[in-house]
């Protein structure tokens, strides 16, 4: 008689009881039974040789599980860690090692390819003990639920990248390719494939295409006989074998686009948040509840000054400083400097970060809007009493947070930006486009980035250094629209005392590859709550509310412009789950290329040159230029401009006086290359910084330019090429088109062969609005340097470019510039490619 699925059940339990009832303070080859089992699945051992899993088989360690199409297996280990193996996988456990008198643990496995959900036990729970390599790098996980998936499909047959996300839990860390990146927020994962891993929030069918693969498929029993019934399973001692997690705590939870909490409060599981406790109320009374008096809380204001905007909303604010304090009624009554006076409803202070509808009356008009709630007693109010005066009014509060205590971590902070309130600027994903009143391009197809900041020890009174941007570039050619906005700043010493965010913006937009291009630059900073402290609001600095407003430009002979006041005000929320470690490797000089079309006296010139920064990576800043070959700058960024550089890829540069500005293309990484779905410009090139740059008018310099692009890295000396052999070199190229009227984006692909031995070789580029075109190029004789005219696909043109070093290969890379003309077509651009090495 066949064994029913109870049986099957208790005969995989009492295998995990052997091996649970044995203490094991040193490695043992049994690290755990089958669980479950879908067949196909087999076991390889050490010698090759390869059986068929049945439930309740045991673990052995080193042996390769492996599994089909259809194949699904569940190993419970003797801590409670169980593995479920999706199909088509490959795992191994390479070391076990388990104490249940000591309460410890450690674990090491392997997934070479396929999909598997990890839940953790005690060496996940107790010392976070725990690494599985893939090969997108190693993960390690602390106390967690994670899906690794690294063949996934979407729902009509898509590939996905490879990615882990942490389902529930505390803690998943990814090393070993390019920069370490951490998850301690369920609903989100790091992303692999596609250039540097990065984080991002999962998509919601990530995981429930996960779940249903991992659920096996319909006639399936997990290896019992009979299939199991809800009464088989309930009467079963699984549920006493596993983690002990309740299967409400199982559950997979939903990923929101974006960690907000909604009211009411009581309904957010604070126990899963970086910040839990109890917060006072706002404002803090002293009273009995009775309507006595109250302690006066120190607010911002910021309101009307009837100049005009030049943002969607035609309004500048200033900000002044105010007081609340509680009426009897249990409103809050306020009054500000300008006289301005207000009712307020009283919310309570939430340890989370929380957003509501509020109504409330300022100067005796009804206003409506948004208020923001967190811990430390943050608040900030947004209100409008829509067409009649005032048509907006802000009022911000909190207990200020140290600063330098907030960036000490060396990390780079990620702040969420909430919409402005009269502007409310979104891309298609709702993400906001902060900074700015208007984004005339496609602006829900803009790449958008988090406000980034990370500390910085260079002495003196700056502490910190941030940057955003936000970029669209939709269509190609003559249809093609185009827009950037970069932000960036110091967190530094404030004349009044404290530590605020001070920065400058910049950008430049076409509503079509037509009509001319519009620069535009401002001023922004931060709004701290109380007069002389840090800006930085929130028990743990969790909150900024930053303001920002634009200059106008200065031609030859008009008077320096003046900042009118803010036109944008955003509250800032630190999402903790995007916080990444950066590395800033580059100091001194570091060299490179540009292009860009220079428009000037109604002229469009396609122009080269070179891009030349130097770096103080301990003060997270640069100076330096774009400039001619002559030495002429098209672009500075000295002095008053604002230069960040928050790791090698992450960097920023923005000018209020002339609108120059430059940024790093993995801020905003558009998917412009390969068919539009690859944003990095040639594959595994993180020792090379390419972006954007452009410029205003100002002064006696009339000229503009809109989305040139750059590339730097380090450049080995000419004695460390190689004297023989050559190297096949595969990448892409960007640049700007001048066809007849029109002014375009355009990219192709790029590949080069070098010979070391002859110091001559090629650079193609193929593909770049449709045209083709190839040099042959010479080595420079006192430098790691080549250059050459284009002799065939268009009438003319030239290339100069570099090597790239990446660590002890001097030749690893190549970048440069080129330009091109064909008749009444016209290009100019810069193009980067690697090798995977020199062949003899």
């Amino acid at each position: 008689m066949k064994p029913n699925t109870r049986h099957a059940l208790l005969a995989a339990s009492a295998a995990l009881f052997v091996v649970l009832a044995s203490p094991v303070s040193a490695e043992t080859d049994v690290a755990g039974v089958t669980a479950a089992v879908n067949p196909d699945a087999s076991a390889i051992d050490r010698a090759g040789k390869a059986r068929l899993i049945s439930l309740g088989d045991p673990v052995i360690r080193n042996h390769r599980i492996e599994t089909s199409g259809a194949g699904l297996v569940q190993i419970l280990l003797a801590d409670g860690t169980s593995f479920t193996v999706g199909p088509n996988s490959s795992v191994v456990i390479d070391s076990f090692v388990y104490d249940p008198e000591k309460n410890t643990a450690a674990l090491a496995a392997t997934i070479s390819k396929g999909a598997l959900r990890f839940i953790g036990g005690k060496a996940s729970k107790a010392s976070g003990n725990v690494t599985i390599k893939t090969p997108i790098g190693t993960a390690g996980i602390r106390g967690a639920v994670v899906d690794i998936n690294l063949s996934g499909q979407t729902s009509d047959g898509q590939p996905l990248p490879p990615h882990m996300t942490l389902v529930y839990g505390k803690e998943v860390q990814l090393t070993g390719n390019g920069a370490p990146q951490r998850l301690f927020k369920q609903g989100f994962s790091i992303v692999a494939g596609d250039g540097q891993p990065r984080v991002q929030r999962t998509p919601p069918q990530w995981v429930s295409g996960l779940q249903q693969v991992l659920a096996g498929r319909p006639g399936q029993s997990g290896g019992a006989s009979n299939a199991p019934t809800e009464q088989t399973v309930a009467s079963s001692p699984v549920a006493e074998s596993n983690s002990a997690q309740l299967p409400s705590e199982n559950a997979i939870p939903v990923p929101t686009p974006r960690p907000v909490v909604t009211a009411p409060v009581e309904e957010v599981a604070s126990a899963s948040q970086r910040d839990v406790g109890t917060r006072p109320q706002v404002p803090v009374s002293n009273d009995n509840g009775n309507g006595g008096a109250d302690t006066e809380i120190a607010v911002s204001v910021l309101s009307p000054t009837g100049g005009d905007g030049g943002g969607s909303s035609g309004l500048r604010l200033t900000a002044s400083r105010g007081t609340l304090t509680r009426k009897a009624d249990g409103t809050l009554s306020g009054t500000d400097g300008d006289s301005n006076r207000f009712t307020l409803p009283a919310l309570s202070s939430t340890s989370v970060f929380t957003e509501r509808n509020v109504s409330a009356a300022v100067n005796g008009t009804a206003v409506s809007g948004t208020a923001y709630t967190g811990s430390g007693g943050f608040f900030t109010y947004m209100l409008t009493a829509g067409n009649d005066d005032p048509k907006a009014f802000y009022v911000i509060g909190g207990t200020p947070a140290d600063a330098r205590e907030t960036l000490s971590t060396g990390e780079i902070l990620s702040y969420v930006l909430e919409p402005d309130l009269l502007a409310a600027l979104t891309n298609g994903s709702g993400t906001t486009i902060p900074f700015t009143g208007s984004f005339d391009a496609d602006s829900d197809a803009a790449v958008v980035s988090d406000l980034l900041v990370s500390g910085v020890n260079g002495g003196g009174s700056v502490v910190g250094r941030a940057l955003q941007a936000s970029l669209v570039i939709s269509g190609t050619g003559a249809g093609q629209k185009s827009a950037i906005n970069i932000f960036s700043g110091s967190v530094e010493s404030l004349s009044g005392g404290g530590y605020g965010l001070v920065a400058s913006t910049a950008g430049s937009s076409r509503t079509d590859a037509i009509e001319l291009a519009e620069n535009s630059q401002g001023q922004a900073g931060s709004i701290g709550s109380t007069a002389g402290k840090d800006h930085f609001l929130g028990a743990n600095g969790e909150y900024l509310v930053i303001g920002s407003g634009s200059i106008g430009a200065r031609e030859f002979g008009d008077p320096t412009p003046v900042f009118q006041g803010y036109e944008q005000v955003h509250v800032a929320n630190r999402d903790d789950t995007a916080t990444v470690s950066g590395s800033r490797t580059f100091s001194g000089n570091v060299d490179g290329f540009s292009s860009a079309v220079i428009r000037q006296w109604g002229s469009n010139n396609p122009t080269r040159g070179t891009f030349s920064l130097n770096f103080d990576n301990a003060a997270g800043t640069f100076t330096g230029g774009i400039s001619t070959g002559s030495g002429s700058y098209f672009a500075e960024f000295y002095g008053e401009a604002d230069r960040s550089y928050l790791s090698d890829q992450l960097i920023a540069g923005t000018n209020s006086k002339d609108g120059a500005y430059m940024v790093s293309s993995a801020v905003a990484p558009a998917k412009i290359f390969n068919n539009n779905t690859s944003s990095a410009i040639c594959n595994a090139c993180d020792f090379m910084t390419w972006g954007w740059w452009g410029r205003n008018v100002y002064g006696e310099v009339n000229y503009t330019v809109h989305l040139g692009n750059w590339i730097i890295g380090k450049q080995p000396e000419n004695s460390a090429l190689p004297t023989s052999g050559t190297a096949t070199y595969n990448g892409n190229a960007v640049g700007t088109v001048v066809n007849g009227s029109a002014q375009y984006i355009a990219t192709g692909t790029m590949s080069s062969t070098m010979d070391f031995g002859a110091r001559s070789g090629t650079v193609s580029v193929s593909n770049y609005d449709s045209k083709s075109f190839s040099a042959g190029v010479n080595f420079g004789s006192g430098a790691a340097t080549f250059s050459g005219n284009i002799t065939t696909g268009v009438a003319s043109g030239s290339v100069t470019g570099a090597f790239a070093a990446k660590g002890t290969d001097p030749v690893k890379g190549i970048m440069g510039n080129f330009t091109v003309t064909d008749g009444s077509w016209a290009s100019t651009g810069i193009f980067a490619g690697s090798t995977t090495g020199v062949v003899p």
